[in-house]
């Protein structure tokens, strides 16, 4: 089986919707127009999930339903940035509304629906890549399987204000900290923050008030040690009971190290990881360490919004590849004039088409409209 087809944990979520797939979940709520709120300032997403669970046998009820939409409206407008949520991105908002509700009301109850829709769930599977039960200390770590385009940024930013809401009282948090692959993630998180009225700061040996602040530290996963050092902090500075977010962390490391420093930081907390890239990661690995790490995150997948739906709603971009049948230097000389021409003509039509392009929202990377 592909990797998407054993995310169970996303499974279970779905069947919760009477649903086996994204796409019969997702089928009548592309419209724009389900963007909007109501008179009552409950969107119109809303109302059309009430209508399809009539037909279901209601695991969600009604009023939770409500409430979990009441809540995303809430936080969105707490932004204060006039979001508008794509069907895809309000379904994420939702899972993880229902999840931390059942994580923080019974999470015994929670772990045990988890394991009967998994032993069923194992019946579909080959006997070799079966998924083992889970346990209570996976139940601490969510994973988002976004594309990347998809807003996971703003995503990111809303889970902080959905995990506060429902942990409140119920568990204690020492820090809240967004771990990024580089440094020049880490700024542009910064000033996503600051937009969203969120306070954050970037991780610096001489803040004095790293330890102090209720900021939301930012943090690149090269800086995170065992020790301190001259630009690195110990994991255990921060102690075990944090919740973490985790932004492409993979992407900045080598080894095992990122993910032992992960776990270390939300051990008795909570995590959030998001990629666009997991099933690659996950097969560049090998053996044990592949059969260990798809088991983990097939169990932590809530949501898949992957390269392959944001495609077909027709978000990505056409492309080609192109493999060199020989490595000779008037092969690359070719193929190295072929792509540079191929982007002074992007450059051209758009230098060009200014006005034209305008009304579509596009704009080249330089760009400061938005």
């Amino acid at each position: 089986m592909k990797f998407n087809e054993k995310l169970v944990l996303n499974s279970y979520l779905l069947s919760l919707f009477g649903v086996s797939s994204f796409e019969d979940l997702a089928k009548d709520l592309k419209s724009s127009q389900l963007e909007e709120l109501d008179e009552s300032d409950n969107s119109l997403f809303y109302h059309e999930l009430k209508d399809k669970l009539i037909s279901t046998n209601k695991i969600i009820s009604d009023d939770k339903l409500q409430e979990y939409d009441e809540n995303i409206v809430r936080h969105t407008k707490t932004m204060g940035r006039g979001l508008k949520w794509k069907y895809f991105q309000y379904l994420s908002l939702l899972f993880i509304e229902i999840y931390l509700d059942k994580y923080f009301e019974d999470k015994e109850q929670l772990l045990e629906d988890l394991n009967i829709h998994l032993k069923e769930f194992n019946t579909s599977i080959d006997k070799k890549e079966k998924l083992s039960e889970y346990n209570e200390t996976e139940l601490n770590k969510l994973a988002l399987y976004n594309a990347t385009g998809s807003g996971k940024t703003l995503l990111l930013q809303m889970n902080i204000l959905q995990f506060n809401h429902w942990s409140k009282g119920k568990i204690k948090i020492n820090k809240t900290v967004l771990i990024t692959p580089n440094e020049g993630l880490s700024n542009q998180h910064l000033e996503e923050f600051q937009a969203s009225n969120i306070e954050a700061e970037v991780f610096s040996k001489d803040s004095k008030g790293l330890f102090e602040s209720n900021a939301i530290e930012i943090i690149e996963i090269t800086k995170l040690g065992e020790e301190n050092g001259d630009k690195t902090v110990a994991v255990d500075s921060f102690e075990d009971n944090n919740l973490v977010f985790i932004d492409e962390g993979h992407r900045g490391s080598s080894g095992d190290k990122w993910k032992t420093n992960r776990d270390k930081l939300s051990k008795n907390g909570f995590a959030f990881e998001y990629s666009a890239t997991f099933a690659q990661a996950i097969n560049s690995a090998a053996g044990a360490k592949k059969k260990e790490l798809e088991n983990e995150y097939t169990k932590a997948i809530i949501f898949d919004y992957s390269y392959k739906y944001f495609y077909n709603d027709g978000y990505g971009k056409d492309y080609s590849i192109l493999n060199l049948s020989e490595d000779s230097e008037d092969i690359k000389q070719t193929y190295l004039t072929a792509s540079l021409l191929s982007f002074y003509q992007q450059m051209k039509i758009y230098e060009s088409s200014k006005t034209t392009l305008k009304p579509y929202g596009i704009c080249w990377f330089k760009c400061k409209c938005r």
